[in-house]
């Protein structure tokens, strides 16, 4: 018989079975804790895939697709479930497609790296493009179950990256085409990023060649102007037109029109420079003056440039109160040449004495052939009279000497008036008069020497005239 247990002990059996119990309890509360947590887990892990704009399946050891989710609201890509879940990527792809699928399963189950490719799919009468990714499937565990597909709508963009090729094909081909020279650059660095091949041929660079350089490279000078100019188109959003000097790179100049402004160009605002070769115009504008403004005989300046040069040279001597000198020079006889030499002599005789007395002058000083056989020359900033008077018997001296023309041994010799500012005049006209009014006193004393012109000239001059 066995024998009863005492107090002591049945308390302790019945604290053990207290403690059993509730350690039943918490395992029940805990189980119902982390199924609760798992159902929520899944709860938010549908939400999430559903919440995509495409599709995501879970492809199954065996090939086939075992889930399948998106959004049943996106009713341009709803498809049913029977469409995909258990059948095969051959089953639910064309050929073509099925292909592509089952060799980036196949290179992810072989070396575990996610394949990302684009594909294009009809989906009810449309035509979709869809950015595919394919991972491998392992939950928590780290158990290999599978593959995860995820297939993203980017038909948007694919249609928007075709415009935006369309539409770049299309500026390409203006551009290329464009006599105009043109290139781009970067708003930030004003790095170029393209260039046509009118601008290459103008600058004699290659499209290779132009990348890495900005247009400050290529100005010849006022660089920080345009830097100014460039500045402010960016700062106001507007434009800028103006001429410049490009340097090409054989170190030659080019003069151009240019214009700066603000367009797109593959997604992002950059710096448009046009350019335009004016050389061919200013050449033209500038041989148009020169034929204006110089004797087409010697090159020297004319009488309606003397005029301009002579009236520039006293507004700066009133101003400097400082002295000008006017020097008539005429050659003496030069008729008798032309008699008998014939005018072509004489015209080469001019060339010759010009150049003979424009070797005489400093590089402020202006010569210029009158008509026939008469030249003027303006000395500015005359700090000595007996300077100019140097220049006078240098004058004679140089014009005595014979010339070799033709075979010929020419002597000629010349007569020289000399007229200073403010003393013998105070304007063009004036001081114009009174060397004319000098170099015929010099005639009249038989020519070879020079004179300067005195108040008894002009009185002698009345005289003649009444």
């Amino acid at each position: 018989m066995e024998k009863p247990k005492t107090s002591k002990e049945l308390q302790s059996e019945i604290g053990k079975l207290e403690a059993k119990v509730t350690g039943l309890e918490s395992a029940v509360v805990e189980l119902k804790l982390n199924t609760g947590s798992l159902q929520k887990n899944e709860s938010n892990l549908l939400s999430l895939l559903r919440s995509m704009e495409g599709l995501v399946f879970v492809i199954g050891l065996d090939g086939s697709f075992a889930r399948y989710y998106q959004d049943p609201n996106r009713e341009d890509l709803f498809l049913p479930p029977k469409k995909f879940l258990g059948k095969s990527v051959r089953e639910v792809f064309p050929a073509e497609l099925a292909n592509v699928f089952q060799k980036a399963i196949n290179t992810v189950e072989t070396y575990g790296q996610t394949q990302t490719f684009d594909i294009f799919m009809p989906i009810k009468n449309r035509e979709y493009w869809f950015n595919v990714r394919i991972s491998l499937y392992k939950p928590a565990s780290g158990e290999f179950l599978g593959y995860i597909c995820e297939m993203c709508n980017i038909t948007e963009r694919k249609q928007r990256e075709e415009a935006l090729g369309e539409s770049e094909a299309r500026y390409r081909a203006v551009m290329q085409q464009s006599t105009l020279c043109i290139f781009l650059a970067d708003i930030d660095t004003r790095v170029i990023v393209d260039a046509n091949q009118a601008m290459q041929r103008l600058l004699g660079y290659t499209r290779e060649e132009l990348s890495g350089l900005s247009l400050y490279d290529f100005l010849e000078k006022e660089k920080e102007d345009i830097y100014r100019k460039i500045l402010q188109v960016l700062k106001e959003r507007s434009y800028y037109i103006g001429e410049r000097r490009f340097r090409r790179k054989d170190g030659s100049a080019v003069e151009v029109e240019m214009s700066v402004n603000l367009i797109g160009y593959r997604g992002k605002e950059v710096m448009c420079v046009v350019a335009r070769d004016i050389s061919p115009r200013r050449l033209a504008e500038r041989q148009l003056i020169h034929t204006a403004t110089h004797d087409p005989l010697t090159n020297l300046v004319n009488r309606l440039l003397l005029y301009d040069r002579l009236a520039q040279e006293l507004a700066r001597a009133r101003r400097h109160n400082k002295k000008i000198a006017v020097i008539n020079i005429d050659l003496d006889r030069f008729k008798r040449v032309n008699d008998t030499l014939g005018h072509s002599v004489g015209d080469q005789l001019l060339k010759a004495v010009s150049a003979r007395l424009k070797s005489l002058l400093r590089e402020s000083d202006t010569l210029a052939r009158m008509g026939g056989d008469e030249f003027m020359l303006v000395l500015p900033d005359i700090k000595r009279e007996e300077d100019v008077i140097r220049v006078a018997e240098s004058i004679l001296l140089a014009v005595r000497r014979p010339f070799d023309l033709e075979s010929f041994k020419i002597p000629i010799t010349a007569s020289v008036g000399i007229a200073f500012y403010p003393a013998e005049g105070k304007d063009s006209e004036a001081l114009m008069k009174a060397a004319d009014l000098a170099m015929y006193e010099a005639k009249s004393q038989g020519g070879n020497v020079y004179c300067r012109y005195s108040s008894e000239l002009k009185i002698n001059s009345l005289i003649s005239q009444s």
